[in-house]
């Protein structure tokens, strides 16, 4: 009974500083692996985001960017390295099933390496395929071994409808792709796990609904908004774009009106924020918080009951207008940003400022109307009297992604391709420290998972990577995480005289388990 009194007594004396430990403060010390869990080869192309699904464990979305539309009448040239004497397949297909000759202008396409055509055409209907086998080879720019193939797409008067595929003939292998205009979504299940499997899904109006998505959020439930970093999603020169509301099931997201009559399955869109380069759930019905580029400012966004699955009626819609938060959108980087929905504080990535603001969100209060552009909507307000910061405008070059755990923010910055860990938890946030990613202009999204897993997207290797922090002394049950946890299961095994042999149990290495062990582990910790 002495002993468990002791064992009580130490427990409780150090209980409430070991549970202050962030684990996030474990990716600075020792070593972090970065493993990759989805690529190129998984419709992971371009990405620009990520976010796990609220109600789904372990079911990780991740938003691509997607292509711009070929121009009208040009030439458009793609070299690729494919290995020698490579088995190859390359697709070509037109939306409008009329190809690109002859019926909407003069186009054609065609496939060679070292001066031999190995596929030519144009005149065809919804698609053609040509599988070759590549025997020669020549000087080139790629590496030994490989052979550099041109794929030269010469466009008709409607070069929106032309995509291509150029695969390995006999494996699930895909060298390169020109899809469609309009961003894509892949989503990972069971992500990071022995089973995790994975879905590509475009919506065929995604044209429109994810022109150049930039950044998604998802809700409580199971529904989610991406931005459009575009001027006009109608590809016309007017200023009609904003946030775009979808429903994650999997029977309905890109599944429903893929051939019409209606737009698609998306759930509503509101056109007022050109050029939104983030999004974050504001915690309550169908409201998200937007990073307007084009107007430099934060906007509300309440899509109040979304209309018909792939309908177009918005005016029911309710936009407030933050333009006191001063922001500046950097060209092709989205500003991401995250919400403390206890604080009522959203923390904004200010890509073009190089900075981080803070911001109440239940501040401000209605100045005056604003005019709609292009739609009808049930509120359009000028806010003022807003209550935000400049929270961090030092020693970041374009952050990009944002994301909050406990009293540590972690932000991924674009151009150094650092990650960032700041203790906001006392004022002026402090800086902690970094992970070097080792990639520049490339990491832009970046998200904590509920096993405090960080996970991020590197928009130019076209690929998802997981950081796990190696195994540190201490760690008994194996959880990656040395804490209060680890005390309680080696006071347990000692108590219940387990096997003193026990090498993990045996934190100062004297081959016995004993108080003395507890003492070094409660002295590690306190000191990590």
């Amino acid at each position: 009974m002495a002993l468990e009194k002791f064992f009580f007594i130490l427990m409780f004396t150090v209980m409430s500083l070991l549970f202050s430990q962030n684990p996030l403060d474990n990716y600075l010390i020792g070593n972090n692996n970065l493993t990759v869990i989805g690529s190129f080869q998984n419709g992971v192309e371009k990405p620009r985001d990520l976010d796990f699904h609220p109600t789904i464990s372990n079911q990780l979305w991740v938003l691509n960017k997607g292509e711009d539309a070929y121009a009208n009448n040009s030439e458009n040239i793609t070299s690729i390295c494919v290995p020698e004497n490579s088995e190859l397949t390359f697709i070509i297909y037109d939306s409008d099933g009329d190809g690109i000759c002859c019926e909407s202008g003069e186009g054609s396409y065609s496939v060679s390496a070292c001066e031999n055509i190995y596929v030519t055409g144009g005149d065809f209907e919804n698609s053609e395929s040509t599988s070759f086998n590549v025997s020669d080879n020549c000087d080139n720019s790629c590496p030994f071994g490989e052979v550099e193939l041109d794929i030269i797409i010469n466009t008709d008067n409607w070069a929106k409808e032309t995509s291509w595929i150029l695969s390995e003939s006999n494996s699930e292998i895909v060298y390169a792709r020109r899809l469609e205009p309009g961003g894509s979504t892949v989503i990972f299940h069971d992500a990071g796990l022995n089973n995790q499997t994975s879905e590509y899904r475009k919506d065929s109006y995604s044209r429109h609904f994810m022109h150049t998505a930039s950044s998604l959020a998802f809700d409580d439930e199971g529904f989610f908004a991406n931005t459009l970093e575009c001027q006009d999603a109608n590809n016309n020169s007017g200023f009609f774009s904003g946030p775009t509301l979808w429903d994650s099931d999997l029977s309905i997201y890109a599944e429903m009106n893929q051939d019409g009559p209606l737009l698609g399955s998306h759930l509503d869109m509101i056109h007022q924020s050109p050029y939104s380069m983030g999004i974050e759930y504001a915690g309550v019905g169908n409201v998200y918080w937007v990073f307007d580029g084009y107007h430099s400012s934060i906007v509300r966004y309440d899509f109040a009951m979304p209309h018909e699955i792939g309908g177009h009626d918005h005016s029911d819609g309710k936009v407030w207008r933050y333009d006191e938060v001063d922001i500046a959108r950097e060209e092709g980087v989205p500003s991401h940003m995250i919400l403390d929905d206890e604080l009522g504080l959203l923390y904004i990535a200010d890509t073009g400022n190089q900075r981080i603001l803070k911001f109440n969100v239940n501040s401000g209060n209605y100045s005056y109307d604003l005019t709609p552009y292009g739609e009808s909507l049930a509120e359009y307000f000028m806010m003022e009297n807003a209550d935000w910061e400049i929270y961090i405008n030092q020693g970041l070059d374009k952050p990009s992604g944002i994301d909050i755990y406990n009293d540590r923010l972690v932000i991924s910055d674009y151009a150094s391709g650092d990650i960032i860990f700041y203790d906001i938890s006392i004022t002026p946030p402090v800086e902690l420290g970094r992970i070097d990613t080792g990639v520049q202009n490339n990491i832009m999204g970046i998200k904590i998972d509920s096993n405090q897993k960080i996970w991020y997207v590197n928009y130019k290797d076209n690929n998802v990577i997981r950081i796990d922090y190696s195994l540190i002394h201490g760690d008994i049950n194996s959880d990656g995480d040395v804490n209060v946890n680890d005390v309680v299961t080696l006071v347990n095994y000692i108590l219940n005289f387990g096997d003193s042999e026990s090498i993990i149990y045996d934190i100062n290495d004297d081959d016995n388990v004993n108080v003395i062990d507890v003492v070094q582990l409660v002295h590690i910790i306190l000191n990590n």
